[in-house]
């Protein structure tokens, strides 16, 4: 199981480079064996982008919940299993060419990547 991260570790990874979040979301994702998104009772939230629409996902539900506000108010952090994310996720948003920000901050900055891409990375 990952440690727990105190408020300026939290703060400081917010904080941080899309690049560093994507790193630290790919190894407390490996460690915990868990992704996390949002979900409300339409199911998981999707975003449009400039390149199209995706989906996002955090490291934990913490940092997940921070976004279920205003627009997002009524969704809430769903934890998916990383090998479910894994073998059905990433080949159906891949298949339906959808992009995954990963850890997106409170700016609405994350790390944009394709599916394909996100699963190498999780393959170590």
């Amino acid at each position: 199981m990952s440690e727990e991260l105190s408020v300026d570790q939290r703060v400081h990874l917010l904080a941080s480079s899309d690049d560093e979040r994507m790193a630290f979301f790919v190894k407390q994702v490996t460690q915990s064996e868990q992704v996390w998104s949002l979900s409300n009772e339409e199911g998981f939230v999707m975003v449009e982008t400039d390149e199209g629409d995706c989906v996002m996902v955090w490291p934990d539900a913490e940092f997940a919940a921070q976004w279920a506000v205003d627009d997002w108010d009524d969704c809430d952090p769903v934890c998916v299993p990383l090998a479910e994310f894994k073998s059905n996720w990433l080949p159906s948003l891949q298949a339906d060419n959808i992009d995954v920000a990963v850890f997106p901050n409170i700016e609405d900055e994350g790390k944009l990547i394709k599916a394909d891409a996100l699963s190498e990375a999780l393959a170590g």
